[in-house]
């Protein structure tokens, strides 16, 4: 309601300053605090990443498939945050491929009841399938 019945203020037309976010999802069993230490030096490697208000890395979750790290950081070049968030990420990558450090990929765990047999079939890539031949004769 306010929204459309109040006024509202573009804070980002009087001051240029805005501020952006970079989420990177790191494995499990990782040095959480030498992964930070990697992405803030990558923040603080950008020329148009601002000093003041000073970067910030934060660990913020044990995910599903991944420790989350944020990465807040300010600009006051709106048009430039394209480049500078892909240099930011390549730079991020490189850091953390060079320490070992690896980004997480979801991932899962599939549980099979084998209490019954399984009935395994194998399809080609035309699309037919043909039964897969049995462990032991007899069976299927």
């Amino acid at each position: 309601k306010e929204f459309i019945t109040q006024q509202l203020l573009n804070w980002s037309l009087s001051d240029q300053v805005t501020r952006w976010v970079i989420e990177i999802g790191v494995a499990y069993g990782t040095d959480i605090e030498q992964a930070m230490v990697e992405i803030r030096d990558a923040l603080r490697a950008q020329p148009l990443v601002l000093r003041d208000p000073e970067p910030t890395v934060t660990f913020e979750l044990f995910g599903e498939s991944s420790l989350l790290i944020r990465a807040r950081y300010f600009m006051d070049q709106l048009d430039h945050k394209p480049l500078v968030s892909s240099n930011l990420m390549l730079d991020i990558n490189r850091r953390l491929k060079e320490k070992g450090i690896v980004i997480a990929f979801p991932q899962r765990d599939v549980h099979i009841d084998t209490r019954e047999p399984l009935e395994i079939r194998m399809v080609e890539r035309g699309g037919r399938q043909t039964p897969a031949a049995p462990d032991q004769p007899g069976t299927a």
